[in-house]
């Protein structure tokens, strides 16, 4: 599949296809317009950098995957904010950049009478718009994108409405992909996600059904209120979903250039980065579990403290697929104060002053503030242009599976079998890492552990989220889980921002002056509900505030 990734602003759409326009089927009488730029290019920008940017809020990200203590940075003038829940604005602008090409999309088709351009823009709407309310809340929805029409100060809407659209447009997404004629087309060269295929794209937009139905499961009673039948879409949208790793919406890396490349490859990082650490609390539960997916993640500490070596002398290990490494064992005299574990992640929420000593026991030596070698640093997949299994993951099989094991055990979905369902998801995320070729690894031995089989658990929701954060590796999605859920049980470090709690929705942007623009916002920000860890005096518009969605389940703290 052949990629490019572009970051051209829309005034230069209309130029850049009237030099490539011979690689489309379709082209617009006026190639120097944004507005009559080809879909099918817009289509692939819109896929490309919507992927990416969702990316990044995960592998490269700083709040979320800290929080969810995937990972922890190691010394950089960024610790406060990230191990420390020190959280700041964040901007929107990139989410309403991707909209207003998606509106393109969505104004083409109609011109064209198009379904499947239709259905598309609807989906990928859908995607951005509920990226945006599951990470602030109440946002500009109904009213965005309307400048040309003279809506410069667009309200913000509530966030059981925003849902409610995402659900409405995702619905007709599903009608018209069911119903494509033939000349519903789409070239299959610019779909960089699934060549035209129009059935897979219906899958795509049932994934995302369920993801955002699951999300509001615990505002039912709102939801039924505005005319979503919980029950009913539920079913309808896992009857045409995802059944493979071969179904996942995702766009490969490919290596060739900056913009298709990883962030953390040569390409776009000259001096290979060593600050983002695996976090404790991650590598241990894979130790524990003894998860063969650690080994495709995280790679062992460069020296080791061993209890059973008298002098310092270098050892190779090999990991479970044959990959080796020359690691220095450490004499230790006792395990006090120091993990002598092969594979060690930074402690959660440490005081910047302990992160260059962590783990580090006796020994006296100043290594570079990055790398320190009793800490494990993340795999090299991770400081390469492109790998094969690093892709830019909206929605995975595994997700889904995930979801129908959780509808199972909640009840009240039209879904059964939570076990066969969760089998399904970790089996799932245990391919797509490639993990039978671990050796002597059996997924039923690994499922059969007390600590894995969901029929010895005591609480079945929680060992469901449990094992769908780990499968959700370095992305974002388990963060929201968490808020609705309270699971996984994650315990903060010893040094916090605003209290030993983790943060639960991004805060607006640094907000316009303008009267209207201030009414609006300060509405929204009148709608959250104030908790203990905001600081007397402080507003509303805080990392600590609960919004609609979370409002009076008690969850997740």
């Amino acid at each position: 599949m052949k990629i490019r990734f572009k970051k051209y602003t829309l005034s230069l759409l209309g130029a850049l296809l009237f030099t490539s326009c011979e690689n489309f089927d379709e082209v617009n009488k006026n190639p120097n317009s944004a507005e009559d730029v080809s879909s099918n290019y817009l289509v692939s920008y819109v896929l490309t950098n919507t992927a990416r940017t969702y990316y990044n809020l995960g592998a490269e990200g700083e709040q979320i995957p800290c929080a969810m203590q995937y990972t922890q940075y190691g010394p950089s003038q960024n610790v406060p904010k990230v191990n420390h829940y020190g959280w700041t604005a964040e901007s929107w602008a990139q989410y309403y950049e991707l909209l207003r090409n998606i509106q393109l999309i969505y104004q083409n088709s109609e011109n064209d009478n198009n379904m499947f351009f239709r259905a598309i823009s609807l989906t990928m709407r859908s995607f951005v718009f509920g990226l945006m309310t599951d990470l602030f809340g109440d946002i500009p929805y109904s009213e965005a994108l309307k400048a040309t029409a003279g809506t410069y100060f667009p309200a913000y809407d509530e966030q059981k409405n925003v849902y409610h659209g995402i659900l409405l447009d995702l619905k007709e997404a599903d009608r018209l992909l069911g119903n494509l004629s033939a000349t519903d087309g789409i070239n299959a060269t610019t779909d960089v996600m699934f060549n035209g295929d129009g059935q897979k794209w219906r899958k795509f937009t049932n994934a995302l059904r369920l993801r955002y139905l699951l999300r509001v499961v615990d505002k039912k009673s709102e939801m039924s209120a505005l005319g979503i039948q919980m029950e009913e879409e539920f079913k309808s949208a896992a009857a045409n979903t995802f059944t493979s790793n071969a179904d996942d919406a995702m766009v490969k890396f490919l290596g060739v250039n900056k913009e298709n490349s990883t962030p953390g490859g040569l390409l776009n990082a000259a001096n290979p980065g060593f600050t983002i650490k695996p976090g404790k609390s991650f590598v241990d539960r894979l130790l524990e579990l003894k998860d063969p997916r650690l080994h495709r993640w995280v790679h062992p500490v460069q020296r080791k403290w061993s209890l059973h070596t008298k002098v310092e002398k270098d050892t190779v290990v090999v990991n479970q697929f044959n990959e080796s490494f020359t690691i220095r064992l450490i004499p230790a005299v006792s395990a006090v104060g120091i993990d002598t574990a092969l594979y060690v992640g930074q402690a959660i929420g440490i005081p910047v002053v302990e992160i260059n000593t962590y783990n580090k026991g006796t020994d006296e030596t100043a290594y570079h503030p990055e790398r320190n070698p009793y800490i494990s640093f993340l795999h090299d997949r991770y400081r390469k242009n492109a790998d094969p299994l690093i892709q830019m993951n909206m929605i995975t099989y595994a997700e889904v599976e995930f979801i129908l094991a959780e509808a199972a055990e909640l009840g009240g979905l039209g879904v059964s079998n939570s076990e066969t369902h969760f089998k399904n998801a970790i089996k799932a995320s245990m391919d797509k890492y490639g993990a039978g070729e671990a050796q002597s690894f059996r997924f039923d031995d690994y499922y059969q552990q007390p600590a894995v089989d969901l029929t010895k658990a005591t609480n079945r929701q929680e060992r469901i989220l449990e094992q769908k954060w780990i499968a959700s590796w370095l992305t974002i999605q388990s963060w929201f889980d968490w808020r609705r859920t309270g699971y996984p049980s994650l315990k903060t470090g010893p040094v916090t921002q605003f209290g030993a709690v983790i943060p639960v929705r991004y805060m607006y942007p640094v907000p316009n002056l303008d009267p209207d623009y201030l009414i609006n916002y300060d509405n929204a920000v009148n709608r959250f509900e104030a908790t203990q860890y905001i600081p007397s005096g402080q507003s509303k518009d805080h990392a600590y505030a609960k919004m609609w969605l979370i409002q009076g389940t008690g969850k997740p703290w």
